[in-house]
């Protein structure tokens, strides 16, 4: 134990020291109840609005944080029983037209012009509410989680109504959102507050707080403070019951199914707000057949590849089940309802969240599925509890666990369950992070060769220290992963190595460290430039009792970043990968490349265009080393927009792997086309093409989406799998889905 409290103090100590809390006390808007009806209208000519204290002298904090905004902004706030109202004057003095993507909701904030609020009921500054407009009235809602660190999480869905006149020098923008939308403490008198405005056209955006440019406008760090004449209060009963029904038709030609079978669904999603700070969320027999298809990759590494959670019903408060950094996570979501690619039915869910006091919040959640095609029904449950500590920081403990069922029963030695401690300090002016976590699994199998271990072998330990500032940023961590740590639910990417020879996946368990340290000039003389910037990064890897370097990665980097969102950066990157077994790195060697120690090296750039131009792309591309032979990739994603009802992109890998005579040539393509079309606010027809040499597929996917009422949708979605060599069919499916949000 005298280490663990020695790398407590290396971590800690210098973020205690170093904190210092920003001055925002000068930011204050007082809001008193309204004496009249407010009309949504987008005009705010009610006198309630007239006689509601305007904030405005927005400051800016992109591209530079050290003036006040070139485009005027004027933010009003009142409210009444049922609503908070917030209404918006966007002054526009330039000519041209409105930069929006489309006419989709939850849209993204950087490449839109749009005006944004940012709330902290609770006054954590680690968790609240986003809510923000675009000039032709798209809504985005979603979460501020992390203190805003990684900006908003657009899965939260909720009701709230809103109104956008525009006139020659100005957009308005009036708001209503209700408070059983919120979670908050009742009697609780001033609220966390910050606004945003995004002008693409000026390439500007601003606070009313200010935001110092390095740091994400969402961050709840740099906030003011909205002081009610008297603390709202509960609501009433808040209960939204959400039922769906579906149908598919669908034919699994490779299964060889020789006609097209037909499966009806029904289910419903119930959200129950238990108090004004708790909330209870249920899932009976969900469908995800809605969910935007994963996009694929070309895998060349020696490591399963992470996909990202899609599906509503988990991302919704996520913050609290995602535990672990970097390449370790103890739960990892997909592995609820999913198996090897293939949909394991879900029969219901039940997810608790909210706070229990100001400094305290809960998790509770729990997901059984269904046995099918010889697998057993499982239940996934999760539970946590993190407690703020100082201004900002928090300490988390949790627990998940899986338990295998035969019919009602559990199964006795087929668990898994994996508990842990976390300590995440962050710095009352955001500058430094710190992160420590320890957790432990314990499992049973059936399998006979199965060892269970002893206690060290199934510790994960990472602790981490970071500094980010307007010019220097930085990172220092360690990690140790026991070979016998087996996280069922979650996702251990470096743990697992294959053995190809063999078709086995080998835990080894190592020690790591990851460094990086960057530098941020910011240039007087150059207008254009919002800053240039250099940064090395390693991450060496030991194992085997003398802690040995087996592996490593090296990478030096330059880039430039301009004021429009345009980048150019070039690095160099060395490596020196061990292979522990034979591994077929390509998927199509003819000879597995053997265990041993590579070294090689290579060199790339990046290129990305500002998304503001209605024609804008990226491309990647990098030559070098690659174990004992080369590899060429160029990658290109190219879009052009038509303003505002539909984007046309294709994105092209491609890959020339070149390995000595009787290793094999690789030459690897994957193509994706994207068309979306949004014919208006409510209707959106989605396009997307994947045309994937490496795993032999050519996939279809497209979606018809109608929001016929608030939150209310219906889904027509069809899919088609091919093989990528002669385009015969593998399976195909078409799916119509109804969703009706009920509020109670």
């Amino acid at each position: 134990m005298k280490y663990i409290y020695l790398l407590l103090s290396y971590f800690l100590l210098p973020c205690i020291i170093c904190a210092q809390t920003p001055d925002t006390k000068d930011y204050q808007l007082p809001i008193q109840k309204a004496t009249g009806k407010i009309t949504l209208d987008g005009l705010l000519d009610e006198a309630d609005w007239e006689q509601a204290i305007p904030v405005k002298d927005f400051y800016q904090s992109r591209p530079r944080d050290d003036q006040f905004a070139g485009s005027k902004t004027e933010v009003r706030a009142t409210y009444d029983d049922r609503f908070l109202y917030i209404g918006a004057i966007c002054y526009d003095d330039m000519e041209g037209d409105y930069v929006v993507q489309s006419l989709k909701r939850d849209f993204s904030f950087p490449i839109t012009d749009a005006f944004a609020i940012f709330l902290d009921p609770f006054n954590n500054q680690t968790a609240g509410f986003s809510f923000a407009i675009s000039p032709l009235g798209m809504q985005r809602e979603g979460l501020v989680q992390n203190g805003g660190q990684f900006g908003v999480t657009t899965s939260w869905n909720h009701k709230w109504f809103s109104k956008v006149t525009r006139h020659a020098d100005k957009w308005i923008a009036e708001i209503a959102i209700p408070f059983k939308t919120l979670r908050f403490t009742e009697g609780v008198d001033e609220w966390g507050i910050n606004f945003a405005r995004n002008d693409l056209k000026r390439i500007e955006t601003s606070t009313w707080v200010p935001v110092p440019t390095q740091y994400n406008v969402a961050s709840l760090v740099f906030t003011g403070k909205l002081k009610w004449d008297k603390a709202p209060s509960k609501t009433g009963a808040n209960i939204a019951f959400i039922p769906y029904v579906s149908s598919q038709v669908s034919r699994d030609i490779e299964a060889g199914d020789t006609k097209a079978s037909f499966k009806p669904n029904a289910g419903f999603d119930a959200k129950i707000a238990l108090s004004s700070s708790l909330n209870l969320d249920l899932t009976v027999n969900p469908d995800f057949s809605q969910v935007d298809v994963d996009r694929q990759v070309t895998n060349l590494d020696r490591f399963s590849i992470f996909l990202p959670e899609q599906r509503n019903f988990f991302l919704e408060n996520s913050d609290l089940f995602r535990y672990g950094i970097g390449p370790v996570r103890p739960f990892f979501s997909r592995r609820i309802g999913l198996s090897g690619g293939e949909l394991i039915p879900i029969l219901l869910g039940a997810r608790l969240t909210g706070n229990v006091t100001d400094n305290t919040r809960i998790g509770l959640m729990s997901v059984q599925t269904e046995g099918v095609a010889g697998t057993k029904s499982q239940n996934f449950s999760v539970a946590t509890v993190q407690q703020k500590v100082l201004a900002r920081s928090s300490i988390t403990g949790f627990v998940v666990n899986r338990q295998a069922f035969n019919g009602f029963s559990p199964e006795k030695n087929d668990y898994n369950r994996v508990g842990g401690l976390e300590l995440n300090y962050r710095s009352a002016d955001n500058k430094w992070d710190c992160f420590i976590q320890n957790h432990y699994s314990f499992t049973d199998r059936e399998d006979p060769d199965f060892k269970q271990g002893d206690f060290a072998s199934r510790i994960s330990f990472i602790g981490a220290i970071g500094y980010d500032s307007r010019h220097w940023y930085g990172l220092f961590s360690i990690e140790q992963l026991g070979s016998n740590f087996t996280p069922d639910v979650g996702f251990a990417r470096e743990l697992f190595h294959r053995n190809d020879a063999l078709g086995t996946s080998n835990p080894l368990g190592y020690w790591a460290s990851l460094h990086y340290l960057g530098y941020r000039f910011y240039p007087e003389q150059w207008p254009k430039l919002r800053n240039w910037y250099v940064q090395a990064e390693q991450k060496v890897f030991s194992t085997g009792k003398k802690l040995n370097i087996s592996d490593r990665y090296s990478v030096f980097e330059s880039g430039i970043n301009f004021n429009d969102g345009a980048q150019l950066k070039g690095f160099v990157r060395n490596f020196a990968t061990q292979l522990y077994f034979p591994t077929n790195i390509t998927g199509s060697m003819e000879s597995l490349l053997q265990a041993d120690i590579y070294h090689y090296t290579d060199a790339g750039v990046v290129l990305r265009s500002s998304k503001r131009n209605r024609f804008y792309g990226e491309l990647i591309s990098f030559y070098g080393g690659f174990y004992n032979g080369n590899r060429l990739q160029i990658s290109t994603d190219i879009n052009y927009r038509i303003q505002p009802w539909g984007r046309f992109g294709v994105g092209v890998n491609f890959n020339d792997v070149r390995f000595p005579e009787g290793f094999g040539d690789a030459r690897l393509f994957l193509i994706g086309p994207t068309i979306e079309l949004t014919f208006t606010n409510n209707l959106f027809f989605t396009n997307f093409f994947q045309y994937n040499t490496q795993s032999e597929n050519f996939n279809i996917n497209s979606r018809l989406q109608w929001r016929f009422a608030p939150m209310s949708d219906l889904f027509i979605v069809f899919s088609d799998n091919m093989h990528s060599t002669d385009f015969t069919q593998r399976d195909w499916g078409l799916v119509m889905k109804l969703s009706y949000w009920l509020t109670l």
